[in-house]
């Protein structure tokens, strides 16, 4: 690339993301903006030409932008075409491939689980299974990116696997023909022990309204007497399926969320269109510091609008909105994603924490004079009080930084002893040692005195040096971890996810707030109660209910 061309790419460039209109808003103003760019050029042409190594001007001008998109904020990057597709099929939540969860175990490409219905399940490949060969190359030295690239395709092609799997001295080879795989949005719900409904949901994919509506309608069948939404861990996704979940329970005409931008095109309001609402029984949000974006939209608009209790811990305070512009023509061509906004919830709290923009360009930001905005507020500064807003009842909530929750919940952390487990894997390779032994799990997944030998026997074989005095201390937690993966490698991801929510701290916690307030008006004045003493709800609560 000579300097001629250099420039011509700088200057496209900058008319595909500025437009015609801002270059010439740009020409008029004192920014300095065409001498910088013939500075850039400068520095690039020297590092081109001069570097001790040789160096491509796309590699150079792909760095230049990813590092000019860094100094903005966390959430604004360049996505070359691959990231661009991998974008897709999270938002899209749809690709052609086989339906398998695949991790590395002992440094082979092991299948974690097949997903119910898919090519995968159909086929017969079996959690535990190790894929020696895909389309007869090995996997040897084989990445689980690569891997996955392998095993997906057009819908209606074909992939061979070779399998290795326990207890079979020959390896096996499957013809599968490829399909559209959904990714879950709600990979799990159903109801807890004491006739509380659970749904968990995981991401903001397209089908997530659709996902979240099937859950309500399975739930409400059994009549819960109250559902928990877990919104844990999940990072967020599409602003239109946020606004479209808390529309399920949100009345016609109520304000679910509004975001605010430069462009005055990003100034749009979101109300609710519900005619027919969730609200027959009362509703937890639980949330922790990796609940983000779109899941901090929800939750939100529920605290906001009194209409749900949210527990848990202070949500991750990501309150900024990207739009996604292609740079090519072409639909699988790079994209930006750009931060355009921000968002705001009903009572005109932006959760976005200033500590996650570093020394960005957001950093300084000034609200530009809107009413609805808060106050700017340091919330990194734990001596500066929080921006108090008020809810549709009037209570108070915070800004200042994500969500707060209505009743706190402490963390809950694996004793070291289980973290050394989960990291060995050896609750799987336990699972996949007992099926190759056996067609049938045990009932109800009890564990007999010969299970619990055999498991103690698979530690020595792993030479995992555990100290038995704390062994023995998280017994509890072993045998739910036992139990957990016997159930993923006989009944699937339910299975798993049932099992694991009966030993889940703050899942029982949740439920538990149901006995002392059978109704979301009780709920409320519990949360009051229990804030005026700040407490933290620790141990299942016991005390007399709210009456």
């Amino acid at each position: 690339m000579n300097r001629r061309q250099i420039i011509a790419v700088c200057v496209l460039v900058v008319a595909l993301i500025a437009g015609t209109w801002a270059v010439a808003r740009v020409q008029e103003s004192n920014d300095n903006t065409y001498s910088n760019i013939e500075r850039f050029i400068q520095v690039l042409t020297k590092v081109r030409d001069n570097y001790v190594e040789p160096v491509s001007s796309d590699k150079l001008m792909d760095a230049a932008i990813r590092g000019m998109l860094r100094t903005l904020d966390p959430y604004s990057q360049y996505l070359d075409k691959e990231e661009a597709e991998r974008l897709e099929t999270t938002t899209h939540g749809a690709f052609g491939g086989i339906g398998i969860s695949i991790g590395m175990r002992d440094r082979w490409v092991t299948v974690i689980a097949p997903i119910e219905g898919t090519p995968a399940w159909k086929a017969g490949i079996l959690g535990g299974d190790r894929i020696a060969k895909i389309d007869d190359v090995s996997t040897e030295g084989l990445s689980l990116d690569d891997a996955m690239k392998k095993m997906r395709g057009e819908r209606g092609t074909h992939v061979k696997l070779t399998i290795l799997r326990e207890g079979r001295d020959k390896v096996i080879d499957f013809d599968i023909v490829r399909d559209i795989i959904q990714i879950k949005s709600v990979p799990y719900s159903g109801m807890l022990s004491n006739g509380v409904g659970y749904v968990r949901l995981s991401n903001f994919s397209e089908r997530s309204r659709q996902e979240m509506d099937a859950a309500f309608d399975k739930l409400e069948k059994l009549h819960p007497r109250g559902v928990i939404i877990d919104l844990r861990f999940n990072p967020g996704g599409l602003l239109s399926q946020a606004v479209e979940v808390a529309e399920e329970f949100t009345p016609r005409g109520k304000k679910i969320v509004y975001t605010r931008g430069r462009d005055t095109s990003q100034n749009r309001d979101f109300i609710s269109t519900a005619d027919q609402i969730h609200n027959q029984y009362p509703i937890v949000i639980l949330v922790n510091q990796w609940t983000a974006s779109a899941s901090e939209i929800v939750s939100g608009a529920l605290q906001d609008l009194d209409l749900g209790l949210v527990v848990g811990r202070t949500t991750f305070g990501k309150g900024l909105v990207q739009t996604v512009i292609p740079l090519t023509r072409s639909v699988k061509g790079p994209k930006l994603k750009l931060t355009t906004a921000k968002y705001y919830t009903p009572s005109g709290r932006c959760i976005q924490k200033d500590e996650q923009l570093k020394d960005g360009a957001l950093a300084d930001d000034e609200d530009s004079g809107d009413t609805d905005k808060p106050e700017k507020t340091d919330a990194g500064d734990p001596k500066k009080a929080k921006p108090e807003y008020r809810t549709e009842m009037g209570r108070v909530v915070f800004g200042g930084g994500g969500i707060n929750p209505d009743v706190e919940l402490t963390d809950t952390r694996l004793p070291r002893v289980m973290e050394d487990l989960e990291a060995k894997q050896v609750f799987f390779k336990y699972a996949v040692k007992y099926a190759a032994k056996h067609k049938e799990p045990p009932a109800n997944y009890a564990l007999t005195p010969a299970i619990r030998d055999e498991f103690a026997q698979l530690l020595k074989d792993e030479k995992l040096e555990a100290n038995p005095d704390s062994l023995a201390a998280a017994k509890r937690l072993v045998e739910s971890g036992i139990r957990r993966e016997l159930g993923r490698r006989y009944g699937g991801e339910e299975e798993a996810y049932r099992i694991a929510l009966e030993d889940d701290e703050q899942v029982k916690l949740a439920a538990a707030l149901f006995d002392r307030a059978p109704t979301l008006p009780k709920l409320l004045a519990l949360a009051s109660e229990l804030n005026k003493g700040k407490q933290t709800t620790q141990t299942p609560l016991n005390t007399k209910p709210v009456r």
